[in-house]
């Protein structure tokens, strides 16, 4: 069975570790000079490589002569390095939380001092590509203080995943959310069934035969429009997160429209 060394780099080996320890695992042991020739690994940086796999526990080092190299079960130390992977993982997570927290209450008073000035873009907020739309979207979400009201139709820019998050972070607080989803939603079996779960949880929800655009509105303050690229060719989107209250009391009123004429789930 051929094993491609790139699969154990995702494990936090580099690719001449991968080489080594499978060239490792082939034989009962090998010299280094042996192990070098097999992974084709430069002689000058295969000590460096070994002592290294030594260090993490997937080969040991027989005190013979010429000195010798006996692969750990992959079973014992795969375990343990995908175990210290995601240890390392989970603090780096934590640590980029820290510093993204840092930086937000540092940088505050500077974003502060900004808003004094007579911008015409202050309130409006451009995003485009699907990864920033769902980021900010979920942000917006985690951020509302009364209420979230949305216009959900296809195709869909957030994953069944980060949907479940972005309608879970209001309902888990008790706030009023209100959805209003178009026919062809409920036909999809992932999301018209997250849907119909969470109506179980306090979302109030609408079909309309046909929605204009993809809308969030956020305690009446906030507005997020989710427009999709009218060229051919894969979907993309461009979206305008608007802090107008006039324009979210405007969007609010068609949003009222709308949830007038559709029927209930």
């Amino acid at each position: 069975m051929t094993i491609d060394p790139q699969e154990l780099t995702a494990l936090g080996l580099t690719a001449y570790e991968a080489g080594a320890y499978l060239a490792l695992l082939g034989r009962p042991e090998l010299t280094s000079a042996e192990v070098a020739a097999r992974a084709g690994i430069p002689r000058q940086r295969v000590y460096d490589v070994l002592a290294s796999l030594v260090a993490k526990g997937l080969c040991l080092a027989r005190d013979v002569s010429p000195r010798a190299f006996v692969a750990v079960d992959p079973a014992v130390g795969l375990d343990l390095l995908a175990r210290e992977r995601e240890a390392a993982l989970a603090r780096e997570r934590e640590t980029t939380k820290a510093l993204a927290a840092r930086l937000a209450t540092d940088l505050g008073p500077l974003f502060a001092s900004g808003r004094g000035q007579n911008d015409p873009l202050a309130y409006v907020e451009v995003l485009s590509g699907a990864t920033r739309i769902a980021h900010r979207a979920l942000a917006l979400a985690r951020e509302a203080k009364r209420s979230v009201a949305s216009c959900i139709t296809g195709p869909m820019i957030l994953s069944v995943e980060q949907n479940t998050t972005f309608m879970q972070a209001p309902l888990g607080r008790g706030l009023g959310y209100r959805a209003l989803c178009d026919a062809a939603i409920m036909d999809d079996p992932e999301l018209g069934g997250l849907l119909e779960t969470l109506c179980g949880q306090g979302l109030a929800l609408r079909v309309a035969d046909s929605l204009p655009l993809k809308m969030q509105a956020f305690d009446d303050e906030v507005a997020l429009l989710s427009m999709q690229d009218p060229a051919g060719g894969p979907p993309s989107f461009t979206a305008v997160v608007i802090y107008n209250r006039g324009v979210a009391a405007m969007l609010s009123l068609a949003f009222e429209a709308l949830w007038q004429a559709a029927r209930p789930l």
